[in-house]
């Protein structure tokens, strides 16, 4: 007993060096604290005269929240009825060279992929080309069938029974040429519960609805979506996310030294290859573009308006729970005055809370290997939000979106 009861105390000796040391080293290497008003900032354009008041107070919120967190960089932009008011990039896209960031700057998008899957699947919806109710063999007819059959919209929403990523090695570290590979990756599993009883978030489900748009449509999903929507909407910075594929303007990409906590500390993220997960969390992309296609969302111009509210309407479970969750969108609210009802704000990549205004359940969505982003649409005022980091773990760069929704609801309402 005496040997046993030493060797624990030499144990717990050896955790709290550990733990010592790591203190130690992190608070000795954290990076100094940063001045908000000192930062940074590059425009293409100067901001819209009309919401000059918006803009000045939205540019301090950002500062604020930037210096707090120590983001490596930052873009935004804001558009309103269609029009990009506000673009701006702060800080550094390479921290080593200080190279800006501008509002040309590449991030990567993660989730936010699926609202472009989402309105390709929408496109072909349009046009009687794919049912979101049939059995996705009748599109995929490769892919096996389940125990249940499954169906595109229970696919978008995430109640499909598909399973979640299971921390197998080689995520985003293989290549995928085709269809065929992709869903090999998960094609032989089980359903882990019926479709419609539960929500459970799985990429998967998106890299099906891929290749059921690519079939739908006769053509390499890819190809559809620069034709049908990158395009049109003249979202030309708008890249998938392969690694080995250098295209000029992408910002470097970080991770966080300790505990997902930019502050702490970064390092260079490793290479990734977003081929096998393109139709889920592949793309890069800019808030200019982001904001181009939120804002097409609540006009004519790329869908129907039936098949887009069929798209952001929350999703019912078959017990009658909403999972506040649509087809490829996040659906929340925003309190911005007491004495009128919540502003219904949808997105990707939304946050928990919003200073002084509670919101309903958050989507990790934006979140992926090196980035952060956010991207939400305000339909009673036309408004349309883009936020994106280029470090893995940020709270704020979701928290910059809504507290900018805020602003400008208040600032709309008041003028």
């Amino acid at each position: 007993m005496g040997n046993f009861t030493s060797g624990l105390i030499v144990v717990a000796g050896i955790i709290v060096l550990v733990i010592i040391s790591v203190a130690t080293y992190t608070w000795v290497t954290m990076p100094p604290d940063l001045d908000p008003n000192s930062l940074p900032s590059r425009t293409l354009e100067e901001p819209s005269a009309n919401y000059e008041a918006a803009v000045k107070e939205g540019r301090s919120i950002a500062r604020e929240l930037i210096a707090e967190e120590k983001l490596p960089g930052l873009s935004l932009a804001v558009a309103v009825d269609g029009e990009i008011v506000w673009a701006e990039g702060f800080r550094f896209a390479h921290l080593e060279n200080e190279t800006p960031v501008t509002p040309e700057t590449l991030f990567r998008i993660g989730g936010i992929s699926q609202t472009f899957t989402a309105a390709a699947a929408g496109l072909l919806f349009d046009r009687e080309q794919l049912s979101f109710d049939a059995p996705i063999q009748e599109y995929v007819s490769s892919f096996p069938e389940k125990r249940w059959p499954i169906t595109a919209r229970q696919l978008m929403a995430h109640t499909s029974g598909l399973r979640p990523h299971r921390g197998e090695g080689g995520l985003f570290r293989g290549v995928c040429a085709n269809d065929e590979e992709r869903l090999a990756i998960f094609a032989g599993d089980s359903l882990v519960y019926r479709p419609g009883t539960n929500f459970r978030y799985s990429s998967y489900g998106w890299m099906l609805v891929g290749a059921a748009v690519a079939a739908a449509a006769d053509e390499p999903y890819l190809e559809f979506l620069k034709r049908e929507i990158f395009e049109p909407l003249e979202m030309t910075r708008t890249e998938p996310d392969i690694a080995g594929q250098k295209i000029r303007g992408t910002a470097q990409f970080y991770y966080p030294r300790l505990m997902l906590k930019p502050a702490w500390g970064l390092h260079e993220a490793s290479d990734v290859d977003f081929s096998c997960y393109l139709a889920a969390v592949g793309f890069l992309s800019t808030p200019s573009d982001l904001v181009r296609f939120g804002s097409a969302m609540m006009g004519d111009e790329l869908l129907n308006q039936t098949t887009v509210k069929t798209l952001q309407t929350p999703t019912q479970l078959e017990s009658g729970e909403s999972t506040g969750q649509g087809l490829g969108w996040t659906v929340q609210s925003l309190a911005t005055d007491p004495s009128q009802e919540p502003t219904k704000i949808l997105g990707q990549g939304l946050g928990k809370t919003v200073v002084g205004h509670t919101l309903g359940v958050g989507t990790v969505g934006g979140q992926v290997a090196g980035g952060t982003a956010s991207l939400l649409t305000v339909p009673e005022h036309k408004i349309a939000i883009a936020v994106a980091t280029n470090v893995t773990g940020s709270e704020n760069a979701s928290l910059i979106a809504t507290r900018l929704a805020d602003t400008f609801v208040r600032f709309l309402q008041a003028n």
